[in-house]
């Protein structure tokens, strides 16, 4: 049986109508190639759910106006077209509500809802734009624990599209950071392992090492 393929949204903060559509350039990964979208998630289910897959949509919503307009106005149009354009097994969208405040009980509640709706079984794949500055470290905490205590889950792709407020378009760009992810998880093995040089082997790891080192 094919695993459900989840993708998690963090619904943005911009006042109404400043949200624009934008085309964002893969960087390091083809698979994101995609036309204009407002939310980075689209081109990441566009790259990796086929025709038949069956689908989970997570979006984060904070407590406000602004983040319900973006995602009544433009998230749920942009999910259901992109749903349909690929054949996708899809219900509803889970939301995920939090309020509009950065204390850590805020963050800590956020971290134990996103754990809650994972799933044994799925591939994760998450979008780390949008968010208050402990938002993508909440959503990394909340992936890693997934990872590591579900069942059968796996981190299939995150990214982070980055958006330059100037006429210069050549910069708008999506990025593929799975392989920050992966690295937490190998630092944390490295610690366990009680390796005698740590700094050598993760330079090993990533091509910039000396074998003698």
């Amino acid at each position: 049986m094919s695993k459900t393929k989840t993708f998690i949204s963090v619904i943005p903060y911009q006042p109404t109508d400043m949200l624009k559509p934008v085309t964002y350039k893969p960087r390091g990964n083809s698979l994101l190639e995609y036309g204009e979208t407002r939310f980075p998630i689209i081109p990441v289910i566009n790259g990796y759910a086929k025709s038949g897959d069956k689908v989970r949509i997570i979006a984060i919503l904070t407590d406000g106006e602004n983040f319900k307009y973006n995602y009544e106005t433009y998230f749920i149009p942009e999910i259901d077209a992109i749903v349909k354009e690929k054949n996708l097994d899809y219900n509803i969208i889970d939301v995920i509500t939090t309020a509009d405040s950065e204390d850590i009980e805020t963050q800590l509640k956020l971290f134990s809802d996103i754990i809650a709706a994972i799933g044994d079984d799925e591939d994760v794949y998450a979008c780390i734009t949008y968010g208050t500055k402990p938002t993508p470290i909440v959503e990394s905490m909340a992936l890693s624990y997934a990872y590591k205590l579900k069942k059968n889950v796996s981190i299939g792709c995150i990214v982070y599209g980055r958006f330059t407020h100037n006429d210069n378009n050549d910069n708008n760009g999506i990025y593929d950071t799975t392989a920050l992810f992966y690295m937490d998880s190998i630092v944390n093995r490295l610690a366990e392992m009680k390796a005698p040089n740590p700094e050598a082997a993760v330079k090993m790891m990533l091509g910039i090492g000396d074998v003698n080192e």
